[in-house]
């Protein structure tokens, strides 16, 4: 088989598998998650269940897989405005502390579904390797997008040099993902005000001496 063939087929192969990702959607938009129906999915799709099967080993799989394109896709849209945001004048890690006490807010529903969301799309990730590429790339961006910011930080004085801009950028989105362990019991989830002392204190060790 030539080259040629072998891209039409991987071209035609990736529409298929994206009509039935925005089938999926759909159907999951119009009647739930429990109530998506395979065979709804396809005529949806206008394709057969046997072409599904060649994508996706079950149902499961193609409604987590629909639900993370998604998110991927939102990340990337979100990725576009807070671009400008993150590279914009900085003038003390103020911001970080703002924003650590923001998400330190486990009770609030809407981080509670972005925990949730992002959780799903991680394990749907694991089973996925499309999935997987898209999620590692808009994963990337923005460790790269984050590690721009510290860079310049330290740059300006703002963040001591010896903190590792990766090290700290993989932590921030691990702490981001590690906050949903408070949403399976309510008896893990540390007092408020203890949360925050503690992400003061991570803040502060970031300020150079003076």
């Amino acid at each position: 088989m030539s080259s040629t063939t072998s891209k039409g087929i991987e071209h035609v192969d990736s529409a298929a598998r994206q009509r039935l990702i925005d089938a999926a959607l759909i159907i999951v938009d119009r009647d739930g998650i429990d109530g998506a129906r395979l065979r709804d999915i396809v005529a949806e799709a206008g394709l057969t269940t046997g072409s599904l099967y060649w994508f996706f080993k079950n149902r499961r799989q193609l409604i987590n897989a629909a639900l993370a394109h998604r998110y991927v896709d939102k990340m990337r849209s979100v990725l576009e405005v807070t671009r400008e945001i993150l590279r914009s004048s900085l003038d003390s890690v103020d911001p970080l502390d703002i924003a650590l006490q923001e998400a330190a807010q486990p009770d609030q529903a809407d981080r509670v579904a972005a925990r949730r969301e992002r959780i799903q799309v991680l394990a749907a990730a694991l089973d996925d390797p499309i999935l997987a590429r898209q999620f590692a790339e808009v994963t990337r961006s923005f460790t790269e997008q984050v590690i721009e910011t510290i860079t310049s930080a330290q740059a300006r004085g703002l963040v001591r040099s010896d903190v590792d801009p990766l090290a700290l950028a993989t932590m921030i989105q691990a702490t981001t993902v590690g906050y949903a362990i408070t949403d399976v019991a309510d008896d893990l989830a540390p007092a408020p005000d203890q949360w925050l002392a503690i992400n003061r204190l991570m803040v502060d060790a970031l300020r150079p001496a003076r």
